[in-house]
């Protein structure tokens, strides 16, 4: 999720049979934690699951919540993994699960967020250098650690803040001389805040698209925006930080009072109930209990939904602009699948669209005259998307921030398409 506005030394990795829990999904785990920094304690917690399908050829695809600071379990249990607490108090098949035919890997990053841990609170994550050094570190501990994935196709995807962490992920492992950069295919962005500047300018737009604000309500807004890029743009983050997000909290006042009710930021349908505008926890309880961390091995490290300190110390790095990184991994030749849920009002389509638009790259001029046009699935149109020379953005219909969550199969489609490398089937013109 989004906050609400929008040496590398010794490795120790802990193996934990979860034979203790019966989980629903009868397929190969792997949790534990590899250390990125002896110096000052950094412990970075992963859950990995094969496929369902081929496990020695089906692809590796890393999963990244965001936050900055919210569990990547949250998307396991929620919205792609293997099962789900949607309803229950005991995990349940997804058949909707990602895993369907990929391996899947969810890292709890930046150290602080989940059951990652940091021993020295100075080694706290402050930039996306840093976050991207020590996935890619990690990354190919986990390959040598387990050398049967280490050649499989690599795909990492993630969802809001990870608008931040994947490209940055991406750029560094193109820009690597490991034998293992040639893994990665490509990357995808789930509603991600990629570039503060434009979409912090989305807001307004978006809500008066949805006639939650008037002319003059959107016009006056536009104005205030101009502060806010001003800022953004003389690099006056805790400045632009907070005139960003009055702007994002304004607009979002002034749809409250045109409909009536609160609204949950990252579905505009609904209210927003709880700290994240949903309730979610089941999940927390599950996490907590003794047999579960037993099982997952994590000893006496606690685990939080969203850990607010981790983004205290990204405040810095919320200002940045990576569409630059995005551009780097295209000039690679990997693909990049941009997709947003239309519902969602926190990183909404909206910016979204404006971002991969205005990005600086080889394919920019043939990408910007590409019509949207209907993606269309079992013969009804889901979405709408424009995809030329390796990039590729999807709005998807009915669906807010968690895409998986809320559209879970066409979801699993999105995914399907992309690792099979394209989008061409199944989309007609609008026009």
């Amino acid at each position: 999720m989004a906050m609400i506005s929008c040496c590398w030394l010794l490795l120790v990795v802990l193996f934990h049979s979860s034979a203790a829990i019966k989980w629903p999904d009868n397929v190969t785990q792997h949790t534990g934690y590899i250390e990125v920094n002896k110096t000052f304690g950094v412990h970075l917690f992963y859950w990995f699951f094969e496929s369902r399908s081929n496990p020695s050829t089906d692809p590796l695809v890393i999963w990244l919540t965001g936050g900055p600071g919210c569990s990547s379990e949250l998307a396991l249990f929620v919205e792609n993994g293997p099962f789900s607490l949607n309803v229950t108090t005991e995990p349940v098949l997804n058949p909707y699960g990602w895993n369907q035919f990929a391996n899947l890997l969810y890292i709890d990053q930046p150290a602080g967020t989940g059951f990652s841990y940091v021993t020295n609170p100075l080694e706290y994550t402050i930039d996306e250098r840093q976050i991207a050094r020590e996935l890619w570190y990690m990354v190919q501990e986990f390959y040598q650690k387990y050398p049967k994935y280490a050649n499989l196709d690599l795909y990492i995807l993630g969802e809001s803040y990870a608008g931040h962490y994947v490209p940055a992920f991406g750029a560094e492992i193109v820009r690597s001389s490991s034998p293992y950069a040639k893994n990665l295919k490509g990357v995808g962005i789930g509603n991600g805040l990629v570039d503060p500047k434009i979409q912090s300018g989305a807001y307004a737009e978006f809500a008066y698209q949805h006639k939650f604000i008037s002319q003059a309500q959107y016009e006056s807004f536009n104005t205030s925006y101009a502060y806010c890029k001003d800022l953004i743009d003389l690099r006056l983050w805790p400045l632009a930080v907070v005139e960003c997000n009055l702007i994002e909290t304004k607009v979002l006042k002034a749809s409250e009072t045109t409909l009536k009710r609160s609204i949950n930021v990252y579905d505009v349908r609904k209210e927003c109930t709880g700290p994240l505008c949903y309730n979610f926890s089941q999940v927390t309880d599950f996490m907590q209990r003794k047999d579960v961390r037993q099982a997952l091995g994590v000893g006496d490290h606690s685990w939080s939904q969203c850990n607010t300190l981790v983004g205290i110390f990204l405040m810095g790095d919320w200002v940045d602009n990576l569409q630059k990184d995005t551009a780097e991994i295209l000039a690679h030749n990997k693909s990049v699948l941009v997709y947003s849920g239309k519902e969602d009002y926190i990183c909404n389509y909206v910016g979204g669209n404006e971002w991969t638009l205005a990005m600086k790259w080889s394919g920019k001029d043939a990408f910007n005259k590409a019509a949207l046009k209907d993606w269309v699935i079992d013969g009804y149109v889901a979405g709408q998307i424009r995809s030329t020379n390796g990039l590729t953005f999807l709005a998807i219909e009915n669906a807010g921030h968690m895409v998986p969550m809320d559209q879970p199969k066409l979801a699993l489609s999105m995914l399907e398409k992309f690792l099979q490398g394209g989008f061409g089937h199944g989309i007609r013109s609008t026009f």
